[in-house]
């Protein structure tokens, strides 16, 4: 039986969005509302597998509540650990 802490079961959309989290992070950059390809109905079943950490705050508004994002080191791992990310063709 696998080990599911060490090979989640990530959708490809999940995988993505910890890949942008990682890219994100190595550059300086913010992850929250508004940052394409990033989206919290995606982000909430990772961090409920502790990949990432969700801060929801304010008040929500027309759009949704304000969130941000963090990818946690068993983010990194796991991502370390799916090998390289696809390139497109």
């Amino acid at each position: 039986m696998p080990d599911d802490t060490s090979d989640p079961q990530l959708t490809a959309r999940q995988w993505d969005a910890l890949g942008e989290l990682r890219r994100l992070q190595e550059h300086g950059l913010p992850a929250e509302r508004g940052t394409a390809g990033l989206h919290l109905a995606t982000l909430k079943p990772v961090a409920a597998m502790g990949l990432v950490t969700l801060d929801e705050s304010g008040e929500p508004d027309r759009r949704g509540r304000q969130w941000s994002a963090t990818l946690t080191e068993a983010g990194r791992q796991a991502l370390d650990q799916a090998g390289p990310e696809p390139t497109n063709p």
